[in-house]
């Protein structure tokens, strides 16, 4: 299995153009007003307007109700949507575009009240009493349990270019999600960080090329 990379807290197309010129499979753009990253919905539409096809854009929301999902499906044009703690729903049958449904490492248990509905990605995060995800702290990768299937997972929560390689080494999922490991501060994205990011995610994927291409 190959690895993708998001890079999340997308706030400028400046930003955004340079992760798609570095190979970043995913922007995420947070429109969660409490979060330092928050942006809004028609300026995050102006900035996927802008980026390539092949680069997916990813909408965060955090405890929304299903009418506010919809609302920024419609208005930021997002081609995924990432929903930590749905306020009126837990079916996202209604939903029309990729959900990724994302969980506190803390809640692992309710992952299975989830994983056989219409879940496409099972994002699992760090959590602190005052914030559901992107505290930037990474938490024990250990603890996730082996049965779930590793092409379903998103592994966030504190990476960085110093910890991406034994991330990708030890859980090996299907997409690696970072915010503020790719950035100078909240909403600033750094080159260097994130073409380190996507180097390490390159390396792991040839990798494991080579493994299958010596086992066949």
């Amino acid at each position: 299995m190959f690895t993708r990379l998001k890079i999340c807290g997308i706030t400028t197309v400046t930003d955004a153009l340079m992760c798609v010129e570095m190979g970043v499979d995913l922007l995420g753009f947070n429109f969660y007003p409490g979060s330092p990253r928050f942006i809004a919905m028609h300026t995050a539409r102006d900035i996927i307007q802008q980026i390539p096809f092949w680069t997916k854009s990813v909408g965060i929301l955090v405890r929304p109700k299903l009418q506010q999902v919809k609302e920024v499906i419609q208005k930021s044009e997002v081609n995924a949507i990432q929903i930590y703690q749905p306020v009126d729903f837990d079916n996202f049958n209604d939903i029309n575009i990729p959900v990724f449904a994302a969980f506190s490492i803390n809640d692992i248990n309710s992952i299975q009240t989830y994983q056989f509905k219409e879940v496409d990605m099972i994002l699992l995060d760090n959590s602190t009493k005052n914030a559901s995800g992107g505290t930037g702290e990474t938490f024990n990768w250990a603890q996730i349990p082996a049965d779930l299937a590793r092409e379903k997972m998103i592994l966030a929560g504190g990476i960085n270019p110093q910890n991406i390689k034994h991330a990708l080494q030890q859980v090996n999922p299907a997409i690696i999600d970072v915010a503020s490991g790719s950035e100078n501060y909240p909403g600033k994205k750094d080159r260097k960080k994130v073409n380190d990011l996507v180097q390490n995610v390159l390396k792991h994927n040839l990798n494991n090329l080579k493994s299958l291409n010596l086992k066949s």
